[in-house]
C-alpha cells in the first residue's frame, strides 16, 4: 500500500513539475529545490527525487554537481529531433483525417480554431495554448488513431516551451490562419493540400527558434545560435 501511494506522489510530483516546466511557470535554468518543492507539493522529498530523476532522462532538468537541480535551457538539437518526430506523425495523421468524415469532430476542430481567434482578443496565451493542442489531438480522433497522439505529446515536449515563448511574444494570427487552411483541406478530403499546409504550419516554430534565442537568451543553451 505504502509502495502505491509512493508511486502515486511520484506521479503527482512528475506531472506538476512537467506541466510547470513546459507552460515555463519553472523558466529555464531556474533552481529546483528538493526540500522546497516537497513542501510546496505537500508530499516527502523521495517521490521528488523520483520526479526529478525521470524529468532528467527526459532532458527537462539538468542535475548539476554545484548548482544541483536546475530546469534544462531549451537546446536546439532537442527541439529539432522532436520537430522531426512530431513532423513526420502530424503530417501522416492530417492525410488520413482527409479520408474521414465525421461532422462532429470537424465542428470540434472548428470551435477549437475559434477559441484559438477568442484567445488573441482576451490576450490568453493560456487558452490559446490548450486550444492548439486540442484541435491537433481532434486530428488524431479524426484519422481514427488517438493512440498516436500520446506519442506526438512525449516526443513535442521540448517543441512546447519554444511554442510556449511563440505564444508569448504574440505571433498568432498566421497559426490561425494556418489552422483554418488545414481545416478547410482536411473537410474538403484534399490529402495532399492537408499534409502540405501542415508541414509548413510546423515548421514555423523552427523558423522563429533563432530570432527567439535571440529575444530571450537566458532561456536557451549557450551554444545556441
Amino acid at each position: 500500500m505504502a509502495r502505491d501511494a509512493t508511486i502515486s506522489a511520484a506521479q503527482h510530483c512528475y506531472r506538476t513539475l512537467s506541466r510547470k516546466i513546459i507552460g515555463l511557470e519553472l523558466k529555464p535554468n531556474a533552481p529546483i529545490g528538493e526540500h522546497t518543492l516537497a513542501g510546496l507539493l505537500g508530499v516527502s522529498r523521495t517521490p521528488v527525487r523520483e520526479a526529478l530523476s525521470r524529468l532528467s532522462a527526459e532532458g527537462l532538468v539538468d542535475l548539476r554537481s554545484r548548482a544541483g537541480v536546475v530546469v534544462a535551457p531549451i537546446r536546439m538539437d532537442a527541439v529539432r529531433t522532436a520537430q522531426f518526430v512530431r513532423e513526420q506523425l502530424e503530417v501522416a495523421i492530417v492525410a488520413e483525417a482527409a479520408r474521414q468524415s465525421n461532422r462532429r469532430i470537424l465542428l470540434g476542430i472548428r470551435q477549437a480554431i475559434e477559441e484559438q481567434e477568442l484567445a488573441i482578443l482576451e490576450d490568453n496565451p493560456d487558452l490559446f495554448f490548450e486550444c492548439d493542442e486540442r484541435m491537433h489531438a481532434l486530428y488524431c480522433n479524426l484519422a481514427g488513431r488517438d493512440g498516436v497522439w500520446s506519442f506526438i505529446s512525449e516526443a513535442k515536449k521540448h517543441i512546447d516551451r519554444v511554442r510556449r515563448l511563440s505564444i508569448q511574444a504574440g505571433q498568432l494570427d498566421q497559426l490561425v490562419e494556418d489552422h483554418q487552411r488545414v481545416l478547410e483541406a482536411v473537410t474538403e478530403g484534399d490529402a495532399a493540400s492537408a499534409q502540405e499546409t501542415m508541414r509548413l504550419h510546423l515548421r514555423r516554430a523552427m523558423l522563429d527558434l533563432n530570432e527567439l534565442a535571440r529575444r530571450f537568451p537566458s532561456y536557451f543553451a549557450s551554444d545556441a545560435s
